[in-house]
C-alpha cells in the first residue's frame, strides 16, 4: 500500500509539473518581448507572434489530443508532448532569428496542447471521492501560480542574465523542470487500462474542429490588445456554421455507433456544459488582470519587469492558500463556495481600482498588497472547485475529450479576456485627459477592471445554473 501511495506521489508530481510550466510559458515571456526585439532585430508586430503563437497552438489541440490520449493511452501522449516541449525549449533558447524562435514557439504551443489535457484525466483516473476534490485543489494552486508568476520569474532571469542572456535564459529555465517531469513520467504515470479497440478516431470531426478553433482564436489572439477589423469579425462569425456542422455530424456518427470527436452527451451534460461556460467567462476576467497590471507598471509606472512581478505576486500567494485547501469547503458549501470565491475576486478588484483612483501618478505596490491578496483567494476558491465539480461528472473512455473541451474553454476564455479588456485599456489610453503618463495609465487599467468585474458578475449570475451540490 505504501509502494503504490510512493507511486502515486510521484506520477502526481509529474503532471503538476507539466501543467506548471505549460502555464508558466503563456507569460513568463511577456516581460523579455523588448529584449528580444533588440536582439534578433525583430519588429514589435512580428515579436508578438512568440506569444500569439504558442498560444494559438496550445488552444486549437486541446480537444485533439485529450481524444488522441483517450485512443492511444494517456501516457504515451502525455511524454511525447512532453519531450516535443523540451526540444522546443532548447532551440527557442537558442534561436539566432524571429522565424526560428517564433516556429519554435508555435511548437511548442503543439506540444503543451498535447500533454495538457492528459493531466486532468489522469487525475480522474487515479483518484475519486474526497482525494479527487484534493487533488483538483493542488491543481488549481498550480495553474493560479504558473499563469501569476510568469512575469516575476522572466524579470528575475532578466535581472540575473542580462538583457542580452536573460531572455534565453527564459527559455532554458524550462529544461530541468521538463527533464525531472518526463523521468517521473516514464517510471510512475499509469498505464491505460482500456483497450484501443473500444475507441475510433473522427478524422473529419479533427479537420472542422481545427478550422473552426482557427477561425475563432486567430482573431483574438493574433489582434490581442488592438482593435479588431471587419475581416476579424468576419472570420469569427465563420467559425459559428462549422461548429453547427460539427455538432451536426457528432450526432450522425453517433447515431451510426461511431466514436465522433465531440462527443454529443457530454454536450447534453448539464453539469458540464454549465462548469465549461462558467469557466470560460471566469478565464476571460481572470487572466486579463496581469496583463494590463504588468503593462501599467512596467510602461506606465517604469518599474522594472521584477518589480512588475512582485507587485503582482499577492494574487498568486492568495491562490496557492485558498485553492490548496478548497476541498475541505466544497462538501459545506456547495456552489456557495463558487459564489464566495467571485464575490472575493470582485472586492479585490473593485478595491484595486480605488486605490488608483486614490492615486495621481505612481505609488507603493504595497497599497495593493491586500486587494490582490483578497482577489487571489477569491480565485483559488474558484479554479479548483470548478475543476473538480466539471469534470467529475464525466466517465470513462470521454474523460480525454472532456478535459480538451475544457481546457480549450479556458484558452477561449483566456484570449477574448485579453483582446476585450485589453482594447478597453488602450481606448481609453488614447483618450484620457490625465496630464502624466503615469495618471493616464492608471485611468485606463481603473477601466479595464470595471470589464473585469462586469464579467465576473456574468459569473456569478452562471452558478446560479449549477446544482446547489458541487
Amino acid at each position: 500500500m505504501e509502494q503504490t501511495d510512493k507511486r502515486k506521489n510521484l506520477a502526481l508530481i509529474s503532471i503538476m509539473l507539466g501543467a506548471f510550466i505549460s502555464l508558466l510559458d503563456t507569460t513568463i515571456v511577456n516581460v523579455a518581448l523588448p529584449d528580444i526585439t533588440t536582439a534578433l532585430h525583430a519588429t514589435s508586430e512580428t515579436i508578438e507572434w512568440v506569444i500569439s503563437g504558442y498560444a494559438l497552438a496550445f488552444g486549437i489541440v486541446l480537444i485533439l489530443a485529450g481524444r488522441l490520449g483517450d485512443k492511444f493511452g494517456r501516457k504515451n501522449i502525455y511524454i511525447i508532448g512532453i519531450s516535443l516541449f523540451l526540444i522546443m525549449s532548447v532551440t527557442a533558447g537558442f534561436a539566432d532569428s524571429e522565424n526560428s524562435l517564433i516556429i519554435s514557439r508555435v511548437i511548442q504551443g503543439l506540444a503543451a496542447g498535447l500533454f495538457f489535457p492528459q493531466i486532468n484525466a489522469t487525475i480522474m483516473d487515479m483518484y475519486s471521492g474526497k482525494s479527487l476534490g484534493k487533488i483538483f485543489g493542488i491543481l488549481g494552486s498550480v495553474i493560479g501560480v504558473g499563469t501569476a508568476i510568469g512575469p516575476l520569474t522572466g524579470g528575475l532571469l532578466i535581472e540575473l542574465f542580462g538583457a542580452t542572456n536573460g531572455w534565453r535564459a527564459v527559455f532554458f529555465v524550462n529544461v530541468p523542470f521538463v527533464l525531472v517531469t518526463l523521468v517521473l513520467a516514464m517510471l510512475y504515470l499509469p498505464k491505460r487500462t482500456v483497450s484501443t479497440k473500444k475507441i475510433s478516431f473522427d478524422l473529419p470531426g479533427v479537420g472542422m474542429l481545427t478550422i473552426a478553433l482557427l477561425l475563432l482564436l486567430f482573431p483574438l489572439i493574433s489582434n490581442g490588445a488592438n482593435d479588431f477589423k471587419p475581416i476579424d469579425y468576419l472570420l469569427m462569425g465563420l467559425s459559428i456554421p462549422l461548429f453547427i456542422i460539427l455538432y451536426k455530424w457528432s450526432v450522425y456518427q453517433e447515431k451510426k455507433g461511431n466514436q465522433p470527436l465531440i462527443a454529443p452527451n457530454l454536450l447534453k451534460n448539464n453539469q458540464f456544459v454549465s462548469g465549461m461556460l462558467l469557466s470560460l467567462v471566469y478565464f476571460a476576467a481572470f487572466t486579463s488582470i496581469f496583463f494590463v497590471l504588468s503593462l501599467t507598471w512596467q510602461t506606465g509606472f517604469n518599474r522594472s519587469a521584477i518589480l512588475s512581478g512582485l507587485a503582482i505576486s499577492p494574487f498568486a500567494l492568495g491562490s496557492v492558500l485558498a485553492a490548496s485547501n478548497s476541498y475541505r469547503l466544497i462538501p459545506l458549501l456547495g456552489r456557495k463556495l463558487l459564489m464566495l470565491g467571485v464575490a472575493l475576486v470582485i472586492v479585490g478588484l473593485g478595491t484595486v481600482s480605488i486605490v488608483f483612483h486614490l492615486h495621481d501618478g505612481t505609488f507603493s505596490a504595497w497599497l495593493l498588497f491586500l486587494p490582490l491578496f483578497i482577489a487571489g483567494i477569491g480565485s483559488g476558491l474558484i479554479i479548483a472547485p470548478l475543476n473538480s465539480f466539471t469534470l467529475s461528472t464525466v466517465h470513462g473512455i470521454e474523460r480525454g475529450g472532456a478535459s480538451g473541451m475544457f481546457n480549450t474553454a479556458q484558452r477561449i476564455g483566456s484570449s477574448f479576456g485579453i483582446a476585450v479588456v485589453g482594447s478597453v485599456f488602450f481606448r481609453t489610453l488614447g483618450n484620457t485627459a490625465a496630464t502624466s503618463k503615469a495618471s493616464a495609465f492608471s485611468d485606463s487599467l481603473q477601466m479595464s477592471m470595471y470589464v473585469n468585474i462586469a464579467l465576473l458578475i456574468v459569473c456569478f449570475l452562471l452558478i446560479f445554473r449549477l446544482p446547489k451540490n458541487i
